[in-house]
């Protein structure tokens, strides 16, 4: 139940739209430990736009826009003629988005929109392409964002969904873990993870497949990561005792690193194809036993 999750982690909606991601300024904290000190070999937006496949004239919906990285590091190789709709639950980074792609790519159609994942304001089957950025688990009920991701992408389309795994940054949620008495996994991860993702996903696409992304981080400058764990709750409030608390374990880390953090990264895309029919109240059509026979 959300109600049960922390705020970050889909329980608080309003907190999301009003807060954290009023403007972009706690999530460009985060994103700075991971520009500067990833070890991948290919950049994250460069593999995200290897798996939207880009075409000429191809039509595309962002889910949880954010500030419009994305569209900012693909826009030289945007083809001819693309058509971007960027959706957000936070007007603030709707129109952040919209005006950072505008600058970067001129020669796309942009067009913002506020809206709810769980109800998209599209008509089935609009875009050839739909993307989801590490974004389904901030919802209360992702299974409802996900069969709208499938009802409004095209039958020959395809639906890209990133999310991390029980890994990802296991570092960092245990010095969180050690000062604050909190799980030492994200939340998040149970909400949509990799694992928890999955299963969601097949109940409306026939075609899902996990794409890893080989990534680490390898940090030398330890107000990075302390910026990253004070960019969410429980770090985000707290006291100065807490705080001073969060320095000491990260100084510790970086000690017993000679001057390194290593910080694991759990990530990567889901690819999906075939948006399976949505089944209709009171149906009794077992999509997954039919999907099975063919």
């Amino acid at each position: 139940m959300a109600g049960d999750r922390s705020k970050f982690a889909g329980g608080d909606q309003r907190y999301l739209r009003d807060e954290q991601y009023r403007t972009s300024d706690r999530l460009a904290l985060r994103a700075r430990l991971h520009e500067r000190w990833s070890t991948a070999t290919t950049p994250w937006f460069a593999v995200v736009g290897g798996h939207l496949a880009l075409e000429p004239d191809v039509v595309v919906l962002e889910v949880g826009c954010g500030a419009g990285w994305l569209w900012e590091h693909l826009a030289p190789q945007l083809p001819t003629g693309v058509s971007l709709t960027l959706t957000d639950l936070s007007a603030g980074m709707v129109e952040e988005a919209t005006a950072r792609v505008r600058g970067h790519a001129p020669g796309a159609a942009v067009d913002g929109r506020t809206a709810d994942a769980g109800a998209l304001p599209f008509a089935d089957a609009s875009f050839d392409r739909v993307v989801a950025n590490h974004m389904l688990y901030h919802l209360p009920e992702p299974a409802l964002a996900v069969a709208e991701l499938a009802r409004v992408v095209r039958p020959g389309g395809r639906v890209i969904v990133a999310t991390n795994g029980r890994r990802h940054m296991q570092e960092l949620w245990a010095i969180r873990a050690a000062v604050f008495g909190t799980e030492p996994v994200d939340q998040t991860v149970d909400v949509f993870g990799v694992e928890t993702g999955f299963p969601v996903l097949r109940d409306h696409f026939s075609d899902v497949h996990w794409h890893a992304h080989p990534d680490g981080i390898r940090c030398d400058d330890p107000e990075d990561v302390l910026a990253y764990l004070c960019s969410t709750p429980p770090g985000e409030d707290a006291g100065p005792g807490q705080l001073a608390a969060v320095r000491a374990a990260v100084a510790r880390a970086f000690i017993a690193g000679d001057g390194t953090m290593a910080i694991t990264k759990d990530t990567g895309c889901f690819v999906c194809t075939r948006p399976r029919p949505a089944v209709t109240a009171g149906s009794d059509v077992d999509l997954r036993s039919a999907d099975a026979r063919r």
